[in-house]
């Protein structure tokens, strides 16, 4: 009987859980909505913000889309367009809606701001678990937001900046001498060679990108902060920081630099262009030309008694002046050589302060700005409107300083406009591609603003310090001596770059 008791007790003891079960399986289904909320909130989060991430991306590129059609004069309707793609075909979000752009933005830093574009991109998705909880719905939509600009200047352009991918060399030290550049070197050529590291970049094109140097030769090279090669170098070696001791600048095989001034207005009677006719001038050791054939228009005076040649700004066949002294006034001075001499100063005594020289064709129109107005990017061979250049030669030994609307001692009243060239010395029409020569030593002080030829070559023969810098197609500097481009921190120089600011 104990036995059988004892195994009773035992079936009954047996059998209570099972009636906990139910207590289990009530507590589960009370959590449930809990739980399937904590799963929504791991995996339909990670899912919205994945989403997020598209949709940033997306809006990311509609921005710099836009900033980059405004920065090269496509209409914004067109930019919509463009937008529209990038976020619906390239992105892959056939589903999204905008507005995707706005100019300028409506909110933010940059709101009501020209210059800048605003991107939003909204996209629409389905939750899985989340939408169990009361109050939140199954549809649900993403939104991010970019804003771009083109007309804020990134790249630090100061020193050297040579744009024609085809130059072989672009840059070119040669002869035992030395370029120090207090700033940033940027060489846009496509010629091959070898990296910072001796690696060789074999791009298919002829050697070379930029030579800083001869190969046995251990005094000669480049000395600047950071310069930067799309193709190679001749020999690595020869580019050194000029800090003693610095980093390695060189860095080859990068992106080109695009042009910072490639929007630089042409300069008109609209832009501070006088439409005077000067005709010629030739000043020597013997006098000027102005002594025998007046200037046309009256303004150009010779002082017999001081033996001075003032001279004004306007139209001009050709300046030569090869001895004597001169004086210029403030202001543009176009040059319209043809087939002559444009510009040539070889000796005499010459001071320019706040002018700026604009060299271009014999078919130049002072009100339209035609035909220049249609260069733009367009290498010379491929524009054909029978223009004809003369030559400029610059004896770097004078005094010239650039257009600087900020110095009260110079009067450009009758020059309205002429803001926008404000720090320019020197503006080659872009189909000019005759080459740039600055002959003789320099002084610091003596030379400054910028000089901007983007299909030519400027040629340095000289030695000496040059508070200009040098927006070209190719740059050579030749002779034993050194040559320093001091120039970083001026009102020019930097690229335009599309870029995000938000």
């Amino acid at each position: 009987m104990q036995n059988q008791t004892t195994f009773r007790f035992g079936v009954r003891r047996c059998r209570r859980p099972a009636a906990r079960h139910g207590m289990i399986i009530v507590k589960f289904a009370i959590l449930l909505p809990a739980l399937v909320g904590v799963l929504g909130l791991v995996v339909d989060t990670g899912i919205m913000l994945s989403s997020h991430r598209q949709a940033q991306n997306a809006a990311d590129a509609a921005a710099l889309s836009a900033a980059m059609d405004m920065m090269t004069s496509t209409s914004e309707g067109q930019a919509e367009v463009n937008a529209k793609m990038f976020v619906e075909v390239h992105n892959g979000l056939a589903d999204a809606s905008g507005p995707y752009l706005n100019f300028p933005p409506t909110q933010g830093p940059f709101a009501g701001e020209s210059g800048y574009v605003e991107a939003i991109v909204n996209l629409p998705l389905n939750t899985f678990f989340i939408h169990v909880l009361p109050g939140i719905s199954q549809n649900q939509t993403v939104s991010a937001r970019a804003v771009a600009t083109w007309v804020e200047n990134k790249t630090a352009g100061e020193g050297v900046i040579v744009l024609d991918p085809d130059a072989r060399p672009g840059l070119d030290v040669s002869g035992g001498g030395r370029l120090f550049v207090n700033g940033t070197i940027y060489v846009d050529s496509e010629g091959s060679g070898e990296d910072e590291n001796g690696v060789p970049v074999d791009n298919g094109n002829t050697p070379f990108g930029a030579v800083g140097g001869q190969p046995n030769d251990t005094y000669g090279g480049i000395y600047c902060s950071r310069v930067f090669v799309v193709g190679g170098v001749k020999d690595h070696v020869h580019f050194k920081n000029i800090i003693p001791g610095g980093p390695n600048p060189l860095r080859a095989a990068v992106n080109p630099a695009p042009d910072p001034l490639l929007f630089l207005d042409t300069p008109t009677t609209a832009t501070g262009v006088r439409n005077v006719d000067h005709g010629k001038i030739a000043v020597t050791n013997n006098g000027s030309s102005l002594k025998n054939s007046p200037d046309p228009s009256g303004e150009n005076t010779y002082d017999d008694v001081t033996g001075i040649t003032y001279i004004h700004p306007g139209l001009y066949a050709s300046i030569e002046i090869g001895g004597g002294e001169v004086i210029m006034r403030p202001g543009i001075y176009v040059i319209m050589g043809g087939k002559q001499t444009a510009f040539k100063v070889t000796g005499g005594t010459v001071t320019a302060l706040g002018v700026m020289f604009y060299n271009t064709g014999h078919n130049y129109n002072v009100d339209s700005g035609l035909p220049d107005l249609n260069d733009i990017s367009k290498k010379p061979k491929n524009i054909f409107d029978d223009a004809t250049f003369g030559g400029f030669t610059i004896n770097a030994g004078m005094v010239f300083s650039p257009i600087n609307i900020d110095d009260p001692s110079f009067d450009y009243s009758d020059s309205p406009g002429i803001d926008v060239f404000d720090g320019m010395l020197f503006y080659q029409r872009r189909a000019n591609a005759q080459g740039v020569d600055i002959q003789g030593g320099s002084a610091s002080g003596l030379m400054t603003g910028t000089l901007y030829a983007k299909w030519a070559r400027f040629k340095i023969s000289g030695q000496g310090t040059y508070d200009a810098q040098f927006v070209c197609g190719s740059m050579s500097v030749t002779g034993t001596g050194d040559v320093t481009l001091t120039f970083g921190g001026k009102k020019r120089g930097k690229a335009p770059a599309v870029f995000l600011v938000e």
